[in-house]
């Protein structure tokens, strides 16, 4: 008996912790590029071609984020281009109230998902070639 009150004691006096991360600033990711969402609506009429959308979700509790991700914003969410800007600096992001203006800050960490694709993709051709390989070696 002891003993399981000890362990229930020593269980109770153990803290797990969680914390979440407090963004510094909205964000949204397009081709390896993090661009920050300002509170500037764009108009409709200097809106371009869809460019992108949100694919991936950014990680709340360790700040990791690969592909196309944001911080805020939902999965689906598009992204399009703004008549004279380059898609480099200046993008727009959709939002329950029209269109946003984000800017480029920085290029994204980076992160194998991003090229896990590729990887696949290689890894197929690799096996494919052994196969085919083995198979006319034994039929000689």
């Amino acid at each position: 008996m002891r003993r399981v009150i000890g362990l229930v004691l020593l269980l109770l006096s153990i803290s797990l912790s969680t914390q979440a991360l407090s963004w510094a600033y909205a964000f949204v990711v397009l081709d390896g590029r993090v661009y920050e969402v300002m509170d500037v609506a764009v108009l409709e009429s200097d809106l371009g071609e869809v460019v992108g959308e949100v694919k991936t979700l950014a990680d709340d509790m360790d700040g990791s984020y690969y592909g196309d991700a944001s911080n805020t914003y939902p999965l689906g969410t598009k992204y399009r281009a703004v008549d004279g800007e380059s898609i480099e600096d200046v993008i727009a992001v959709e939002d329950e109230s029209g269109w946003k203006r984000a800017e480029y800050r920085h290029d994204a960490p980076f992160s194998m998902r991003d090229h896990l694709d590729k990887v696949a993709y290689a890894a197929l051709g690799i096996g494919a070639a052994l196969f085919i390989f083995t198979r006319v070696r034994k039929r000689q």
